[in-house]
């Protein structure tokens, strides 16, 4: 019994391996989103799966009176269970963000890219601003995403914005002091997922206003990244000494 239970174990194990390598292998462009996802997924329902039948598993043993096989079995079900926490609290963030992936501080003429849609493959999301109902749902979801304006000359705050955006981690890949357009990416911590991002400078009055778009190449929902990215800029803009 001791055996059959260490299998359980190693299951769990191999449950993970696969989970962790469908992350590596989307970040070594080995797979593309989909089918990355795809193995992640059949991966964590495994170690879900598999906690299950441990825990039932350990319930027989303790009613059969026997000891042996037990400690693999709880460890086998504490891994099942930390997965189905991670899905669900997943879940719930996922459900307070709309199910869009373009943000922008101006919706009604977002920052265009231009780099960006060099960069983009084919199985990417498309590089155009959808507006209409994607508009709508991040006006109700993000009401505080609105333009930046800053009492300094447009030249001091591309200058400010361009080292806020490299002070940030963004990976530059384009940028025109002429045209007020500064263009990154930027990647999400634990998938790798490459969002696009489109910073725009435009004299305002004494000062100027400085516009920005955060979309994401892959998935219906960011799950709120982008948004979250783009109130990062605004906090380190109006704080430039912070690290």
């Amino acid at each position: 019994m001791v055996r059959r239970t260490q299998w359980l174990l190693k299951g769990q194990m191999l449950w993970l391996v696969l989970a962790v390598a469908g992350v590596l292998a989307f970040r070594a462009a080995l797979l593309t989103w989909r089918p990355a996802l795809m193995l992640v997924a059949v991966a964590i329902g495994g170690l879900v799966l598999t906690g299950f039948v441990s825990l039932l598993v350990l319930f027989s043993l303790l009613r059969a009176g026997r000891r042996g096989g037990a400690a693999a079995c709880l460890a086998a079900a504490g891994l099942g269970l930390l997965a189905l926490v991670g899905v669900l609290l997943a879940g719930v963030h996922g459900a307070k963000a709309p199910p869009i992936h373009d943000i922008t501080t101006d919706p009604g003429n977002p920052p265009l890219f231009g780099i960006a849609s060099q960069l983009r493959t084919s199985g990417d999301n498309p590089i155009a601003y959808s507006g209409g109902a994607t508009a709508d749902l991040q006006r109700q979801a993000y009401p505080d995403i609105v333009p930046l304006t800053v009492a300094l000359a447009p030249a001091e705050a591309f200058a400010r914005s361009l080292a806020v955006a490299e002070r940030l981690g963004w990976r530059i890949v384009g940028q025109s002091r002429e045209q007020g357009s500064i263009e990154a990416v930027d990647r999400t911590l634990v998938f790798g997922f490459t969002d696009d991002i489109a910073i725009r400078i435009v004299a305002a009055g004494d000062g100027s206003r400085i516009d920005l778009r955060s979309a994401s190449r892959a998935g219906v929902s960011d799950l709120g990244t982008n948004a979250k990215r783009i109130r990062a800029f605004v906090a380190a803009f109006a704080n430039p000494q912070r690290r």
